[in-house]
């Protein structure tokens, strides 16, 4: 729409809570750079508890009833799949790489060295999670973890829609 100045007027909607708070703060009358991307839907709750309920089949399937290791599979899975991820040199500080793993879903380590200066440093492939994926990255998720559970001889009562 253009404004009665020639300039071009967009109106758009806010639906997430934490943004409408940030849209609060601004200032009437005040310039402000807007980017636009294209809307990329997220993954569903609904693929989320499927992909979790298979992930732990594959568990079962692997170790028996007494199966703990659901997270190690979802780490496998992210990795297998190809998610999206970042390297990073860090000293090798327990403290530091915790804070790297709630930062990111699948933390990985590729190398320990010793740094010019003889610090000890260690780099770390982080990989994003499922809750940060759309539709189609979760949807490659899925089938890799159905790929697992195939391998894993496992036989799924219920067909996953994604």
């Amino acid at each position: 729409m253009m404004g009665e100045d020639g300039s071009l007027e967009v109106t758009f909607e806010v639906s997430y809570l934490t943004e409408k708070e940030k849209f609060k703060q601004l200032e009437c009358g005040e310039m402000y750079d807007i980017k636009a991307v294209k809307y990329r839907p997220v993954r569903s709750a609904e693929q989320n508890r499927k992909m979790w309920a298979v992930i732990h089949e594959i568990a079962v399937a692997r170790s028996g009833d007494r199966a703990n290791d659901d997270w190690d599979i979802y780490v496998e899975a992210i990795e297998r799949a190809g998610a999206k991820f970042n390297i990073y040199d860090v000293l090798d500080d327990e403290q530091l790489i915790k804070a790297l793993e709630k930062g990111f879903r699948a933390v990985k380590r590729l190398n320990t060295f010793e740094d010019e200066i003889g610090q000890k440093r260690v780099v770390l492939k982080c990989y994003i999670g499922s809750s940060k994926m759309d539709k189609k990255e979760m949807s490659n998720l899925l089938e890799t973890v159905l790929d697992m559970a195939s391998e894993a001889g496992v036989v799924l009562p219920y067909e996953l829609d994604y």
